[in-house]
């Protein structure tokens, strides 16, 4: 065998093995967890308001309500609406948190059992994204959500 498909052939040994290690490790970390982890210390929908968990499933299940296809999770607001969205992270993993326009100044990162409280006026009528900047095993799934701020 030539030198240049020994190397060829190395390389994709250690990226299927790769593969294969991060899978496992991925797989492992969801088996272990509980399939209904309890909810941290104030992770509650505020009055008036939204709530938004990060799990292994996306945003509050978008996998199971067909995300990235299919927006989720959606949030509804009039413009000129005070806005309290509740953000709770119960995975196993840190996801972040941003919403286009309104909470998107800094990269928001929530660890394990974090929760945050985001606050904003609805000024600006529109469509726009809510979705994670961290890369995650699940990622793919937590950039497909929506907010709809309604004209007044």
């Amino acid at each position: 065998m030539n030198s240049n498909r020994r190397i060829v052939l190395v390389l994709l040994v250690v990226v299927l093995l790769g593969a294969g290690a991060t899978t496992a490790l991925y797989l492992a970390s969801r088996g272990s967890a509980p399939a209904s982890r309890p909810l941290p210390p104030g992770c509650v929908k505020p009055e008036g308001g939204f709530l938004v968990v990060a799990s292994d499933t996306g945003y509050n299940d978008s996998i199971g309500h067909g995300a990235p296809e299919k927006n989720w999770p959606v949030i509804d607001v009039e413009q000129g609406q005070n806005v309290t969205i509740v953000v709770c992270n119960i995975d196993v993993q840190a996801h972040g948190f941003q919403i286009t326009h309104y909470y998107d100044q800094n990269e928001v990162t929530l660890t394990p059992g974090q929760v945050i409280k985001v606050n904003f006026v609805a000024s600006q009528a529109g469509s726009f994204d809510i979705y994670c900047e961290i890369f995650c095993s699940i990622h793919v799934y937590m950039q497909s959500g929506l907010l709809n701020v309604t004209a007044s």
